[in-house]
Parts: C-alpha cells; structure tokens; sequence
C-alpha cells in the first residue's frame, strides 16, 4: 500500500485527538529546549507547562527559595536555584526554546516522509503541522507582541526584533507548507489544517489556565507540586501520559487499519492472478 497517498485517510475524531495529544507534545519540545540549558547550567528550574515557574505581582512565600529578577523595571521572582550568571547564557537558553521547536516541525517531516507504517506518519506530519502552525501564527502576531523569547534574544544581542522572528518566521512557514504539500488536495489539506488548530487551541487554553494554579501550589509548597526532572510534578505526569496515549493511538490506528491492508493485498493478488491468466 503506497502510505503516501493513505496518510489523509484519518477520520475527524481520531485526527483531532491527535492533534492535541500532539499539542501538549509540541509545547513539551519547546519548553523542554529552555528547561535543559538551565539545567545543563544547574540553576535548578521548575516548569509549568508554558513557562517557568515566576510571579510577577506578588512576593514569594519563601523568597529564599527563588530568585529575584526584574524586568523593564519590574520586579519578578523565578523558581531558580542560582541566578542566570551572563548575557550568553541568557541567550542560549532563551533561544533554545524557538529552535526545539523547529527542531520539532523538521522531525516531524522526517517522520511523515521516512517512517514506518501509516500511524507512525500521520504522527510525524501533525507534530509538523502542530509545530510549523503554532509558531507561523505567532510570528505573523510579531509587530503587535511586547514580549516573548524573541524580544529577550534581541535585547541581550542589541538587534532590532525583526532580526529574530523574520529568520524563524520564515523557517517555520516553509516547514508549514512542506507539510501541507503530503497532501493530494486543498480540501484535504484546509480539514487537517483546521483539525489541528482547533485541537492546538483546545489543549493550548487548558495549559495556560492549568499555569497560575501550579504556580500558586508550588508557591505553597505543595509536595503534589515538586520537581521531577525539572518540571512540577503534574507538568511531569501529564507529558509522560500524553507520550504513552501517543503510543496507544498508534498502536490503536495500527490494529483498525491491518484488516484494510489485508483486503488490498488480497485485491492486488486477485488483480494479479486476472491480468496473468
């Protein structure tokens, strides 16, 4: 069976529980990005699932346990063991985010494209669409954000913003539009567009509202709440689950589609055996 021309044949239900299996994967990559500098350079973070753990209007509880910081003459608290010591340190775990991200999108081409079996490349072209449409989306908002990773990037380096989100932007709608070119027509490709940006949203309002609750119990110091592996331990329970629910969609697609391959290898021989006698 020729998968690239099956890979389209996924029904709304299943493609859009995908796509926010693979939403909640996609914000993992990027934050894990940020999350492994910082612990590579043993400042002992704690993540929520969009962003390390800070206050911004409050003052911590055990302001010895975090780190204090400032921001266009705010005041801030992050959940660190030690202070971000240099500008370079600064930029590389800032950056890692935006390019574990990308990282992301060009795996999941390589998977839609080299992978074994049809599930295995319906995964790989979502996280390419989850990835390469999110971050295309948020770049296109670029001259109407303040913030964000870009911005802190540009003022360590003393660059204009643009230089920046141009180079990103513009590598992540190629990505978008590489993943949209696996598909045979428009009308295939606006279904899987919307699917995964209606399960992007859906599983994307959840963790922004899932935030302030987390941070407010690692506040509190809420044992449920410690790190594991640097994220809070809810964060960490839900990624490993979403990871094992990925493999069981997998597994689940794979087992309802063996008896459709069957009946077309069975058609292909009959085909076969017609054309030769």
């Amino acid at each position: 069976m020729n998968t690239k021309n099956q890979i389209h044949k996924l029904g709304f239900l299943s493609l859009l529980v995908l796509a926010m299996l693979v939403n909640i994967l996609g914000q993992a990559i990027h934050e894990g990005g940020h999350l492994m500098v910082y612990q590579l350079m043993g400042r002992g973070p704690v993540w929520a699932f969009t962003s390390l753990i800070q206050l911004w209007d409050a003052t911590p509880i055990h302001p010895d346990e975090w780190v204090e910081t400032s921001w266009d003459g705010e005041r801030g608290w992050l959940k660190l063991n030690s202070p971000v010591s240099s500008k370079t340190e600064r930029v590389i775990s800032t950056a890692a985010g935006p390019l574990a991200g990308l990282v992301g999108a060009v795996l999941g081409l390589a998977i839609a494209r080299r992978g074994k079996g049809l599930p295995l490349k319906q995964l790989g072209l979502v996280l390419a669409l989850n990835a390469s449409l999110v971050a295309a989306l948020y770049y296109l908002r670029s001259p109407l954000r303040t913030g964000g990773d870009e911005y802190e990037i540009a003022m360590q380096l003393g660059v204009a913003r643009s230089a920046i989100d141009i180079p990103l932007g513009l590598a992540f709608t190629l990505c978008l539009f590489l993943a949209l070119r696996e598909f045979p027509s428009w009308r295939t490709r606006l279904k899987w567009f919307g699917t995964v940006l209606l399960g992007s949203v859906a599983t994307g309002l959840l963790m922004v509202g899932a935030d302030p609750f987390i941070i407010a119990q690692v506040d509190a110091g809420n044992p449920w709440f410690q790190p594991m592996l640097g994220y809070s331990f809810p964060v960490f329970l839900v990624n490993g689950m979403t990871l094992l629910w990925i493999w069981i969609w997998c597994y689940w697609q794979k087992k309802q589609q063996m008896p459709l391959e069957h009946h077309q290898i069975e058609e292909q021989s009959k085909s076969e055996e017609l054309i030769q006698s």
